[in-house]
């Protein structure tokens, strides 16, 4: 019953609860104290003390969670609940929170010059970069969702593809989402890119590999590692920017910096809200404005006020 308990939530989650609450352990025990039941006014002065050590607030946030957690799993009552423990996590988020810079969103007219540029080359590691940026862009993909994806996740129809995306941030229950590109006109079109790929890096739909491999250079020519092993996130991260900033020189990009273009792209053409909703997997609108930079042009709301 203790494993089917700790399914409630997935790994990662529970991870950080679990570590997160061996550090309130550890403290309270070298206080005399007791970690499980937690007295309600420990909690306090122990939140107290991280803040007063300069702590963030995501490390407040998640210290509650993690002991809220704790005593949920053990059927004890919840003493994050108290007031006291309430209102120090308001002054946290109120006085600890850092501000977000948030990074700039790529253009579809930088994508095309980039695509421009490499118009007529057969390296496997420059196509690879390519089409993890056109489908970051066109099918609103977090980096976990691009770096998952396999080869047979990919099925090609006459004038779109569908992607399966097995895991998202979005699906908790692991059901997955199938997400539909058109082909395009320019030469920016993922269907071609894509296609292209998998003629050179020679891959086949059926194969259940990664489809985003590290690759290796041997006697000039680039291939993708026989190994059936993901890009790593530091990795994809140097070389994916690196191509973005051959275009648009020194932006301050970011890998969801393609989620947010494609996301501001489709806002501003004025694609259908449940539309474009539905392509990035959001679940509420709160989260999917956030990735929109308005154009002026939609920001200038007074020219509908006919003064």
């Amino acid at each position: 019953m203790a494993d089917k308990l700790l399914d409630s939530r997935s790994d990662t989650t529970v991870n950080k609860y679990f570590s997160y609450f061996m550090k309130w352990k550890t403290f309270i025990t070298s206080k005399g104290g007791s970690a499980l039941p937690a007295s309600p006014v420990c909690i306090a002065l122990y939140l107290t003390d991280l803040m007063n050590k300069g702590c963030s607030n995501h490390v407040i946030s998640s210290t509650v969670y993690g002991i809220k957690w704790a005593h949920s799993l053990n059927n004890l009552q919840d003493p994050t609940e108290n007031h006291f423990v309430k209102n120090l996590v308001e002054s946290a988020k109120r006085t600890l929170s850092r501000h977000v810079n948030k990074k700039q969103p790529v253009t579809k007219d930088l994508l095309i010059e980039l695509c421009s540029k490499y118009e007529s080359t057969t390296d496997v590691l420059i196509l690879r970069d390519l089409c993890m940026i056109l489908l970051g862009f066109s099918a609103f993909l977090r980096f976990d969702e691009i770096r998952n994806l396999h080869c047979n996740d990919i099925t090609f129809h006459d004038d779109y593809f569908s992607l399966h995306i097995r895991k998202s941030k979005t699906d908790q229950y692991r059901h997955g989402s199938d997400v539909v590109v058109a082909k395009g006109d320019t030469i920016a079109c993922p269907y071609s890119m894509l296609r292209r790929y998998f003629v050179e890096a020679n891959i086949f739909s059926a194969n259940s590999h990664f489809l985003f491999k590290p690759c290796f250079r041997t006697r000039g020519i680039s291939k993708l590692i026989y190994k059936d092993k993901p890009l790593s996130y530091t990795r994809a991260r140097e070389t994916l920017l690196h191509r973005l900033r051959e275009i648009a020189g020194n932006v301050d990009f970011g890998l969801h910096s393609l989620r947010s273009g494609g996301a501001t792209d489709a806002a501003n053409a004025s694609v259908s809200d449940r539309c474009w909703k539905r392509h990035g997997r959001w679940k509420c609108d709160k989260s999917k404005d956030g990735y929109v930079a308005d154009s002026l042009e939609r920001r200038l709301v007074t020219k509908q006020l006919g003064l």
